[in-house]
């Protein structure tokens, strides 16, 4: 990455600067006896504004009013705050020192609007509250996980919005015998109990305010064999992480019995030491630890692994397609990736056959950080044409360079193996099929020195037709996701988040907001308008290049789709390379409008570190949940002030072990969110993928 940097080079302190002058004096966060104000460093003229809302309240029922108060600290005069506001309710009494929040007499659930205070004297320094209106209740419960015979299980059925105290009740149905309803007085009630008997229990329970307004929750619960898992059926998988000090990959595909648990399967693994390649297990476990994580333990002859897992929430039918990992068995070694559902009908006695594009993250021979990006057309004999790469490898480049190869006919277990060629270099990877449009890749050359490196292959769908591409490629927002990684001295990771706006076709030009964690350099909110771009119409294949008067950076991409596939940036020695996710637009469930980003999503999410570029931290959650810029799970908590435009939060984390990170999450859309932690002088920055399917 080349970084053209003038005066002196922001550290971490800078970026906390950065951080508290974006997001204001304070994140009021949704919990009425909740307040976090501090006073902005020394920026410009002024020294920041100070927010405070009557009695700390950040919570309020239908039709009330709350007062509001701006301090410029240390002002260079007395002009004193102007105020803006979006979402539900209305600002009155308003004065350069003091407003009057007006909630909305009517919300179904529970509504929010962000009030913002802005320094007339230096418009840099802001301070943001969002205040929460909660309206009669309705049904907040997610598909609950499955439970087991014998084993203890707690669920939960919620609501949002009602006035308390809740009354929970019974209200038809019955509970799987053993278990209980709780009760409680809040918007959320527990079930509880051990089961004693498999089956499948349907019940609604009532929860009823203090104004006698009633929410319905249907509840289909399942009650497994005692040693069933909570994951069942056939799925593959990827990881990657550290082992050993150094690199290692892992991809597979398993089988887990729906009443033992037992693993059977196929895996392909390689680090600096060893390279395994297809190769079958002897044994293998599936087994719960609450209720929606277990492990995974994976035997073959070449030793054994073991991964925790944090399964997403079941659909309607009570499946489960996803479940993040993270690995256990080395140590203070570890890995993480997912496993996914895998479509069996996608298995064939051919070669996948069609437009595809590809992109691999990893290390080189040199154990230097490369990304590689490109795309192909197959027959169903698997040989390629019109094929084409790009790698910034440092040992061995590519640029806009033509690509030839084969894709073997899939095994029973969906495993395949495709082998490319590019000029003097060629690679063998091993392919899994996850369905008919997506493949998990690993690099499985058995030589020493060469690549690990793993990643992604899925269909090219084109944006004019199938297969055929133009600049309306880049029409819709695409948040970007890049992973990177310089030297071998800690902090060492070279991550990149950002979205990609206003593609304007005719011109080739589109704007860019991207944030950098550079080693303990960090960079947020980057912002480049009308930056040129241009997609080639038969492959797919782009290039962009983001330049201000500090940065040029210079990238090639690969369409899958319209706003989305694998990116790689070719400026700069960390190598970064990762994905374009289509921004999904709306509307959204909260608030139900097209073009705006909510601050709350819809039931719970789990989140994992994707493609981990250092030996740590490496964090698997279970759990968690963004309501009103609030991150929350048992391990992590954070604050976001999100941008309703671009669905960006800037804010911060704190994680159990791992400690206080400032952050910054991208909404992708009502099942994703992607967040990157920025770099300190003593950790590493990361991305993690929060996913609910």
């Amino acid at each position: 990455m080349t970084v053209i940097r003038s005066g002196v080079a922001r550290r971490n302190a800078a970026l906390i600067r950065v951080l508290l002058s974006l997001i204001g004096a304070a994140i009021l966060t949704a919990c009425n006896t909740n307040t976090n104000r501090e006073v902005t460093p020394t920026v410009g003229v002024d020294t920041g504004v100070a927010l405070e809302t009557a009695g700390d309240l950040t919570s309020l029922y239908e039709g009330a009013t709350l007062a509001l108060a701006a301090t410029v600290v240390n002002p260079s005069n007395d002009a004193g705050v102007s105020w803006t506001m979006t979402g539900a309710g209305s600002l009155t009494l308003v004065t350069n020192a003091s407003a009057t929040y007006v909630a909305p007499t009517s919300v179904t659930g529970a509504t929010d609007a962000l009030i913002t205070a802005t320094s007339i004297a230096n418009p840099a320094e802001t301070a943001s509250v969002t205040i929460v209106t909660e309206g009669s209740p309705i049904n907040n419960t997610a598909t609950p996980f499955p439970g087991n015979v014998d084993s203890a299980y707690v669920g939960v059925v919620s609501i949002a919005g009602g006035e308390s105290p809740i009354t929970w009740t019974l209200a038809s149905g019955t509970l799987p015998p053993g278990m209980t309803l709780n009760g409680s007085a809040t918007p959320l009630d527990t079930y509880s109990g051990t089961p004693t008997a498999a089956g499948t229990y349907s019940f609604v329970v009532e929860a009823s305010d203090d104004l006698a307004r009633t929410a319905f929750v249907p509840v289909t619960l399942t009650i497994n064999p005692p040693a069933a898992c909570l994951l069942s059926g056939n799925y593959t998988f990827t990881a990657s992480g550290f082992r050993g000090g150094a690199p290692y990959t892992h991809a597979g595909a398993i089988a887990i019995d729906a009443v033992t648990g037992n693993v059977t399967g196929i895996q392909d693994y390689k680090d600096t030491h060893r390279t395994t390649t297809g190769e079958v297990l002897t044994a293998g476990y599936c087994t719960n630890r609450e209720d929606n994580a277990g492990s995974l333990k994976l035997i073959g002859p070449s030793g054994t692994l073991v991964y925790n897992f944090a399964a997403t929430p079941p659909d309607s039918n009570g499946v489960i397609h996803s479940a993040p990992m993270q690995l256990i068995s080395s140590g203070s070694d570890g890995g993480s990736g997912e496993v996914t559902l895998q479509q069996q009908t996608a298995i064939t006695a051919s070669a996948p056959s069609g437009n595809f594009a590809f992109g691999l993250i990893g290390v080189d021979s040199s154990s230097l950080h490369f990304g590689t990006a490109g795309r192909f057309t197959t027959d169903s004999s698997g040989n390629m044409s019109g094929g084409l790469i790009d790698s910034n490898d440092a040992v061995n480049p590519l640029n806009d360079a033509a690509l030839t190869g084969t894709l073997s006919a899939p095994d029973t277990y969906g495993r395949g193996t495709a082998t490319l060629t590019s000029g003097a270099q060629t690679s063998t990877l091993a392919y899994y099929l996850v369905n008919a449009n997506k493949m998990f890749l690993m690099d499985i050359d058995s030589a020493a020195s060469t690549p690990i490196a793993s990643g992604q292959m899925t269909a090219q769908v084109g944006d004019v037709s199938p297969g055929v591409f133009s600049n309306n490629g880049l029409g819709s927002p695409a948040v970007v996701s890049l992973f990177g990684a310089s030297g071998d001295i800690e902090p060492m990771t070279v991550m990149e988040m950002g979205v990609l706006t206003n593609g304007n076709a005719a011109a080739g030009t589109i704007d860019a907001t991207l944030d950098i964690s550079y080693q303990d350099i960090d960079d947020a909110g980057l912002l480049f308008s009308g930056q040129s771009y241009s997609v080639d119409p038969a492959s797919g294949r782009g290039l962009l290049s983001l330049v201000n008067s500090a940065n040029t950076l210079s990238f090639t991409f690969y369409l899958d789709g319209i706003a989305d596939g694998y990116i790689v940036e070719q400026t700069g020695v960390a190598g970064n390379a990762g994905f374009l996710e289509a921004q999904f637009q709306g509307p959204y469930p909260i608030p139900p409008a097209q073009g705006t980003f909510p601050d709350t999503l819809a039931n719970n999410f789990v989140g994992y570190t994707a493609y981990p570029q250092s030996h740590g931290p490496i964090s698997l959650e279970t759990s968690m949940a963004l309501n009103y810029g609030a991150l929350s799970s048992g391990e992590t908590n954070g604050s976001f002030a999100i941008d309703p435009t671009l669905g960006r939060g800037l804010g911060s984390i704190t994680e159990t072990g791992i400690g206080s990170n400032p952050a910054v999450l991208y909404v992708v859309s009502p099942t994703k969110v992607d967040i990157m932690r920025f770099g300190t002088r003593a950790l590493d920055g990361s991305i993690d993928f929060l996913v609910q399917n």
